[in-house]
């Protein structure tokens, strides 16, 4: 490697290992993983926006990969990561580990990296299937791909399914937005026999799912502004009469049992006096 490694040491030579070998497409490794992902972000960017970078040492700078990489609307926090999923690669190849996930992670990015650039600047088919012909996907029809698929991944269709989805969130002009976690009340999972070991661990899908349980036996309305304080009020209620409230809306239940233990209190009162 030619002095200071670019961006890191992993990188940097999958750069010069594809400027070395690229009049040699046959050599196997031109063929290998991360010379491919080099490839492959040629294939979309251009090779000048992925070489002069490396030659100029220009990461962060007007011009520099940063500026270069995110100019289709890519986000930069995702290309940090991808930056540093080059030296994981090659850690879990290393260590054998099956599956590779920073292999996966690469391959996602690349994935995104695709339709970001086609959405900005639609490609003419043949240029969508040059980057195509570069991805991990089982229907890629190169066979050093499909051997590189059967030994980082227990999961080929992995990629297909996110390759799919994302077609799909493209072509619908969906906004791609991070799922909030939201924990409810300890007592609300509680109650229904979960631990929060067990509701700390779940997925933010399954925790969503579980928060829909909560609310449904608390027969509290998902949709109300004020669902959260009506929880409470349910959860507190059935911690002290061992009983869900049934009339659909916990706050206005709750009321309806204050006032018949109000009621009965009054005829006791009455009773006593008489």
């Amino acid at each position: 490697m030619l002095g200071e490694p670019f961006i890191n040491a992993e990188l940097s030579n999958a750069i010069e290992l594809y400027l070395k070998y690229k009049t040699q497409p046959e050599n196997p490794i031109f063929q290998s993983f991360l010379v491919v992902v080099i490839r492959t972000l040629v294939a979309i960017y251009g090779e000048l926006d992925i070489l002069n970078p490396y030659i100029t040492k220009n990461e962060k700078m007007l011009g520099g990969w940063n500026t270069n990489l995110t100019k289709f609307g890519f986000p930069l926090e995702k290309l940090d990561d991808f930056k540093k999923q080059f030296t994981e690669f090659v850690k879990s190849e290393q260590n054998n580990e099956k599956p590779n996930i920073p292999f996966i992670k690469i391959e996602k990015t690349l994935i995104l990296m695709f339709f970001y650039r086609h959405k900005d600047t639609p490609m003419p088919p043949e240029e969508q299937q040059k980057i195509l012909n570069l991805l991990y996907l089982p229907t890629n029809q190169n066979q050093k791909i499909q051997s590189d698929l059967a030994n980082y991944t227990t999961n080929p269709l992995e990629l297909t399914n996110y390759f799919q989805s994302v077609n799909y969130e493209f072509s619908h002009n969906f906004t791609i937005q991070e799922e909030q976690r939201t924990m409810l009340i300890p007592d609300a999972y509680q109650l229904l026999g979960y631990t929060m070991d067990r509701i700390e661990n779940l997925t933010d899908q399954d925790l969503a799912e579980v928060n829909k349980q909560v609310y449904n036996f608390f027969q509290v309305d998902i949709d109300a502004p004020d669902k959260e304080e009506l929880l409470i009020k349910a959860v507190n209620y059935y911690k002290r009469y061992g009983n869900r409230i049934t009339s659909g809306n916990g706050y206005i239940d709750f009321l309806l049992f204050l006032s018949i233990i109000a009621t009965a209190i009054f005829i006791v009162i009455l009773a006593i006096f008489r």
